[in-house]
């Protein structure tokens, strides 16, 4: 099982829509796919819980199993158990019990996290983390649980500033916890390209990080925000919608080419 966490200690930038997209990009291609929210937000596990409803052509929300809380990750005497959504895909829902997680020992979390998830191994080909949009022991397990990250930006000087900061816990996860920690990315998104800032700022960030910022970018769409609950190329209508669905599939398979699929 190849782990992809999507990070950014910013909020509204796009994690949840990117980490739905590339699951639903993951078992159309034939993969096994595991998402995990660990946002106590829950709004993957509020869209998830939709598409499980429409796969079921049922008419009221399915309930959480109470095996298949994301916050189990940090109890290893538990049994965990992903939550089907629909054929190729399971759900380890975002919980108001994560917030538990934020009060734990910064140290109990290596130790944790990876060791529940990884029993997971043989079941799914890909998991997909999203994580919150504050820095917490929330984001340090999704780094410390992955093989990948993919961080997504928006294109305005407090959102690039922020990148720093995530690079540095990046680097602090890898040396301390997770030596083989792979950045696939930046991910510029909500891009106006007829807006001079914007464009102008998108050829900062390209020039200062080269090849860490993906070739493919999302521009700011509404076709692509309301894609909730099936991916933006999925009957697409009018050219804005085939526009942004062309767009999101770029993203995800310049994604899993980094990844080497």
């Amino acid at each position: 099982m190849k782990v992809v966490a999507v990070a950014n200690q910013k909020g509204g930038i796009g994690k949840t829509t990117l980490t739905r997209h590339l699951a639903f990009h993951a078992i159309e291609n034939g993969l096994r796919a595991l998402v995990v929210d660990l946002d106590p937000q829950a709004n993957l596990t509020k869209t998830m819980l939709h598409v499980a409803m429409r796969c079921s052509a049922g008419d009221e929300l399915p309930d959480i199993d109470p095996a298949s809380g994301a916050h189990l990750l940090f109890q290893t005497a538990v049994g965990l158990r992903p939550m089907q959504i629909c054929p190729g895909v399971s759900l380890l829902a975002g919980t108001p019990e994560l917030g538990d997680a934020i009060t734990l020992p910064v140290e109990q979390i290596p130790k944790d996290a990876p060791t529940v998830l990884r029993e997971l191994n043989d079941t799914f080909d890909f998991c997909f983390i999203d994580t919150p949009p504050t820095m917490s022991n929330l984001i340090f397990a999704g780094l410390v649980c992955a093989d990948y990250v993919v961080m997504p930006c928006d294109i305005d000087e407090d959102a690039t500033d922020g990148l720093t900061t995530l690079f540095h816990n990046i680097n602090v996860t890898r040396q301390r916890w997770n030596p083989a920690l792979q950045v696939l990315g930046v991910l510029p998104n909500k891009v106006n390209k007829r807006r001079n800032y914007d464009v102008e700022n998108l050829k900062v960030l390209r020039d200062q990080l080269g090849d860490v910022v993906l070739g493919v970018e999302l521009t700011e769409r509404s076709a692509t925000k309301l894609a909730k609950l099936q991916p933006v190329w999925k009957n697409p209508r009018g050219d804005s919608d085939r526009r942004a669905a062309a767009e999101m599939r770029a993203v995800c398979e310049a994604v899993f080419k980094r990844i080497g699929l």
